[in-house]
C-alpha cells in the first residue's frame, strides 16, 4: 500500500525523523512518500488552495494523510470535500505538533505563541517580503501575543543568535521549554493505522453526493 503525506513544509524535519523511525522499527507494511508545499503560500489563501488542489490531483497513492491545520484555510472543508483524505487533529501546525493542551492538561494561553525549533529555522519562509510580508507586517502579526514559548523537541540545533534575531523582528519575549515528539508521533501512527485499515483507495477526486 502506498501512503502519501501531503502538507506544509513546516513538518519536514519532524516527519522525516518519524518516518525513518517507522521504517527502522518495521512498524508498518507500506510505502511512504511525502509532498511538501512551500510555507509562504500561507500568506495567499488563493495560492494555498490552488497548490493544495494541484497536489491532490497529481499525487499517486492509495491514501493521503493531509497535514495542514484546520484553520490554515477557512475554506478547507469546502474545497476538500471531493477528496478522500485522512486529516490530522489540530487547528494549526503547533497543535498538530504539540496538542491543544499543555502536558498538565491545562489549556494553552491564547496570548502565548507556541513554536518549535523547525518554526524558528523556517520563519523567514513564512514572512517573505517577495510575497508582500515585510517586517512591519510581522510585528503586526505578533502584536496580539504577550509571550513566545519555544518548545525544544531536539529536532535541530539553534543558537542564541537565532532566538535574538526572531525577538528583534517580533519584539515579544521568548521562553524555552523542553519537549519531545511523542504526541506528534502518536497522531501520525494513528493516521497510518487508519489508512491501512481503510478498504478505500485514494483515486483523486471522488464524486460528491
Amino acid at each position: 500500500m502506498k501512503i502519501c503525506f501531503l502538507g506544509c513544509g513546516i513538518f519536514q524535519l519532524e516527519l522525516e525523523k518519524i518516518i525513518a523511525e517507522f521504517e527502522q522499527e518495521k512498524l508498518f507494511d507500506c510505502e511512504f512518500s511525502v509532498v511538501y508545499l512551500p510555507l509562504r503560500v500561507h500568506v495567499d489563501l488563493k495560492k494555498l488552495q490552488e497548490k493544495v488542489v494541484q497536489a491532490l490531483d497529481t499525487v499517486q497513492a492509495d491514501r493521503v494523510i493531509f497535514m495542514f491545520g484546520e484553520k490554515c484555510h477557512s475554506l478547507f472543508d469546502e474545497f476538500l470535500r471531493g477528496y478522500d483524505l485522512i486529516r490530522l487533529p489540530g487547528s494549526s501546525c503547533w497543535e498538530i505538533f504539540l496538542g491543544a493542551l499543555l502536558p498538565d492538561g491545562q489549556k494553552r494561553d491564547p496570548k502565548t505563541f507556541y513554536m518549535t525549533p523547525s518554526w524558528l529555522k523556517k520563519w523567514r519562509e513564512f514572512f517573505d517580503p517577495g510575497w508582500g510580508v515585510d517586517e512591519v507586517a510581522m510585528r503586526q502579526a505578533f502584536a496580539f501575543y504577550d509571550n513566545i514559548v519555544l518548545v525544544d523537541t531536539g529536532i535541530c540545533e539553534y543558537t542564541d543568535e537565532d532566538i535574538l534575531e526572531f525577538f528583534e523582528h517580533t519584539q515579544v519575549p521568548i521562553e524555552i521549554e523542553t519537549g519531545d515528539l511523542t504526541y506528534f508521533k502518536n497522531i501520525i501512527m494513528e493516521a497510518v493505522r487508519e489508512a491501512l485499515a481503510s478498504e478505500k483507495n485514494f483515486v483523486g477526486r471522488r464524486p460528491i453526493d
